[in-house]
């Protein structure tokens, strides 16, 4: 089964059926030919999957318009960073003082990865005063698009994840970004139509309904998704030089670095770690160290020599300037004379890097707060060298000097696992919205999925994050298939798979409101009521629902994950605090 069925009728997200708004500027309101704009550079961005025509169209309109033509693509092949080179070429043509040879830029795909990349984009354009982007995006039938991909041999499986990943962000960039500010226009192809049909309503698109001041449109605050004090850092390079020193810091200093260098939970807690069928499951529970699970979003909390406080969140795409939650905080890096004989990095003080903690951040009464599960890096002690509760202890005195400092960020409570029922009252009395439980082994920290960090939620917050595929309207609602990160196969370096037998069922005006469509990952829960399909090998055919839209991961749960999700065996909160307190720990703290 392949990740996308070409027979499949194409899938258009509500919000591209519907005419863009258009913004009007401070100045008039409307639309004008344009002729009108000819003082004003035009900008023009050019979405679509391969097939759809976007390398042709963005020709068409630098040869009309006497635009610079700029395709991300070709600056891939040649081994550059899209965005880098980006910044060069405009500086190079449009800075100041610089003689202009060309009306503007339309530039050719660029948005692959997240609907922050529009971000990147529009810091290099800010740089030579050229205004928004207005943005085509080019539906085509994927059956169409299979086919005129293939003719040009550009259809090949191994670039199929990379594909969701590209149709997930400019969907995302579209309806976040662009739409509404009204700088977005869908335009059908189909068999029928010539290139020249699709050009010529670009055409009139350009001539009837771009925005009157270009210039005073900016990108909407709300797509930056700045919680209170903290600032996207919008510039790609200073970007890049933040993830570099972060790689560099955890010893990753030519490997990729694309993804954040945190641990990810690698099992879900049940009956079976009790069972006495299990020894080595009923081993690893004595090693546990266990906190409330806050129900935030992931952050790497990073405190750098020349940019103070930074906030990756786990999708990596992106990060944050924070350093106003911590004017008149000095976080000293100093470790007790106990710990220093655990330090392992002799050149710590000439790293850029000097804390990394793996964090979960929480908006609590309008304010974010940073609650700090472990680290990574602290003034030279490595979390992958040092066992937990040596980084317990380093952490809780660290947190016990700047307690009064601040209350932006503090350390997460740990117990005991025999002593989980300390943590009740905790979890009644919280401020801020917990769903679950964390156990933490007592070995070294693991970048990546460690399958010895485990996890327990209440049934009813079980849930699975997938990716959409293939999804078909049958009456008032959408059925998708579910796709999952390949864990499991012999071609699992190679990105995701379909779960057999899953499927969700979400109410087209679910999908309406929250902008679904194929390649956007999404929260799912399992629904009651699941029964074998045909055949006693084949696997539990699934139904689930809808729960929420997960814009902030890179990429749906694995597929070992999720099949244990399916075959849990629950435990009650209380069955499981029972069975706790039987469990001798033999750890010193």
């Amino acid at each position: 089964m392949s990740n996308f069925n070409p027979d499949t009728p194409p899938f258009i997200p509500t919000f591209l059926r519907q005419p863009a708004k258009i913004a009007m500027g401070d100045e008039g309101r409307g639309h004008v030919s344009l002729v009108q704009h000819r003082g004003c550079p035009l900008v023009f961005l050019i979405f679509g999957c391969r097939g759809a025509g976007k390398t042709t169209q963005s020709e068409r309109l630098a040869k009309e318009y006497n635009l610079l033509q700029i395709s991300s693509g070709d600056i891939y092949l040649e081994r550059k960073q899209p965005f880098v080179e980006l910044r060069k070429i405009l500086l190079e043509e449009f800075g100041e003082g610089k003689e202009r040879r060309f009306n503007g830029v339309v530039l050719d795909r660029f948005v692959a990865i997240s609907e922050f990349d529009a971000f990147y984009i529009q810091s290099a354009l800010d740089a030579v005063k050229l205004p928004v982007p207005f943005v085509f995006v080019l539906a085509i039938d994927p059956a169409l698009a299979a086919e005129r991909a293939g003719m040009r041999r550009d259809n090949k499986v191994a670039y199929q994840y990379w594909r969701a990943i590209e149709q997930k962000a400019q969907t995302v960039t579209g309806s976040a970004v662009y739409a509404p500010i009204g700088c977005l226009k869908t335009v059908r192809v189909t068999k029928e139509k010539t290139v020249e049909d699709v050009f010529g309503e670009i055409k009139t698109t350009i001539q009837t309904q771009l925005p009157v001041n270009p210039k005073s449109i900016k990108l909407p605050p709300a797509a930056r998704c700045e919680a209170k004090g903290m600032k996207l850092i919008d510039n790609y390079e200073d970007y890049m030089e933040l993830v570099v020193d972060v790689h560099a810091a955890v010893g990753n200093v030519s490997g990729r670095r694309d993804t954040a260098p945190l641990s990810t939970i690698g099992a879900y807690l049940d009956k079976e770690y009790f069972s006495f069928g299990h020894k080595n499951l009923r081993s690893l529970l004595s090693t546990f160290h266990v906190t409330l699970k806050a129900d935030g979003q992931r952050y790497l909390f990073v405190k750098h020599k020349c940019y103070g406080y930074i906030g990756f969140p786990a999708a990596f795409t992106h990060c944050y300037d924070v350093n106003k939650l911590f004017e008149g905080v000095e976080m000293s890096c100093e470790v007790s004379p106990e710990s220093q004989k655990f330090i392992t990095d002799k050149k710590g003080h000439d790293r850029a890097v000097e804390i990394l903690f793996d964090t979960e951040l929480v908006i609590r009464d309008g304010n974010p707060v940073f609650y700090v599960l472990d680290y990574l890096y602290l003034g030279g002690l490595e979390g992958k060298q040092m066992r937990f509760e040596a980084r317990l202890k380093v952490l809780r005195d660290f947190f016990g000097r700047l307690a009064s400092a601040t209350s932006a960020i503090c350390l997460k409570d740990y117990v005991p696992i025999n002593m989980l029922r300390t943590l009740m009252p905790k979890w009644q009395e919280a401020k801020i919205p917990i769903d679950g439980l964390v156990f933490q082994h007592g070995d070294v920290y693991k970048i990546g999925r460690d399958k010895f960090l485990v996890k327990w939620k209440p049934v009813e917050h079980c849930t699975v994050d997938f990716r959409l595929a293939n999804g078909v309207l049958e009456g008032s609602q959408w059925i998708f298939e579910l796709m999952v990160t390949d864990d499991v196969s012999e071609n699992r370096g190679f990105g995701e798979i379909p779960y057999e037998g899953a499927r969700a069922t979400i109410p087209a005006t679910v999908v309406h409101e929250n902008l679904l469509c194929n390649g956007i990952i999404v929260e799912l829960e399992l629904m009651c009521g699941k029964g074998a399909t045909e055949g006693e090998a084949s696997p539990a055919a699934t139904r689930w629902s809808f729960r929420g839209v997960r814009n902030d991961k890179p990429s749906p749960n694995k597929y070992s994950i999720v099949k244990k999700i399916v075959e849990l065996k629950h435990l009650s909160l209380e069955e499981l605090v029972e069975l706790c307190e039987k469990i001798p720990f033999y750890g010193s703290s």
